[in-house]
């Protein structure tokens, strides 16, 4: 695989398809993420489900692939060094390790970092004393978390209409009893993407001037 930005490293780290990709053979290769939407599910400490919620999600598009044994090989190795830079930002600074892998990480290795981040909101919005109904909060928290890694991934704007279907109200209710509290999740999830790629992107640097001597 090739490293041309953090995220598309990171992704590329956790996707087994492209484990095949032979790096010497790759040209114009590249990973592009498109949105779907699927139904979470919110459950209680008991494991009962107490609300569904349609979420936004990411796909990733496969990319071009070479062959060669020798190029798995490499594959391997690179894959490794993304890990191993992610495995010690889970020690570090797991908020940031779960948004990394919520965000940029392919679906199926998402489940139980996203649920970190939504526990993680929870527990803000618990000190806040805000009087709203919990389970709605809930939603509006964990329809954050999709739409906002959706933005950090696409540079798309998040469309607030979604939100407020969620939770049922129109724009005026959403104006005086929701906005804060949504501007206020935001102010919460929006420093983890620098949080997370920063050292994955320390990585790809030196690997990319390592290359570049080499060459």
């Amino acid at each position: 695989m090739r490293f041309h930005t953090a995220r598309q490293a990171w992704h590329d780290a956790f996707d087994s398809p492209t484990g095949q990709a032979d790096y010497t053979y790759v040209t114009n290769s590249q990973v592009i993420s498109r949105p779907r939407h699927t139904i979470d599910e919110i459950r209680d400490e008991q494991g009962t489900v107490t609300a569904r919620i349609p979420a936004p999600t990411l796909y990733a598009v496969e990319t071009k692939v070479g062959k060669g044994s020798g190029g798995r090989i490499m594959d391997a190795c690179e894959k490794g060094l993304v890990q191993n830079v992610v495995a010690k930002l889970r020690q570090t600074d797991p908020l940031a390790y779960s948004w990394g892998m919520a965000a940029y990480a392919p679906p199926a290795a998402r489940f139980k970092e996203r649920a970190a981040l939504l526990h993680y909101l929870m527990n803000e919005f618990d000190q806040w004393g805000e009087p709203h109904n919990r389970t709605q909060v809930a939603k509006l928290a964990f329809f954050c978390i999709n739409a906002c890694a959706l933005r950090d991934v696409n540079g798309r704007p998040i469309d607030l209409r979604q939100a407020r279907t969620i939770l049922g109200c129109n724009k005026s209710t959403w104006d005086r009893r929701w906005k804060s509290l949504w501007q206020r999740f935001q102010r919460r999830l929006d420093p983890l993407p620098a949080r997370a790629l920063g050292p994955v992107s320390e990585m790809v640097e030196r690997y990319k001037e390592k290359l570049h001597a080499s060459g």
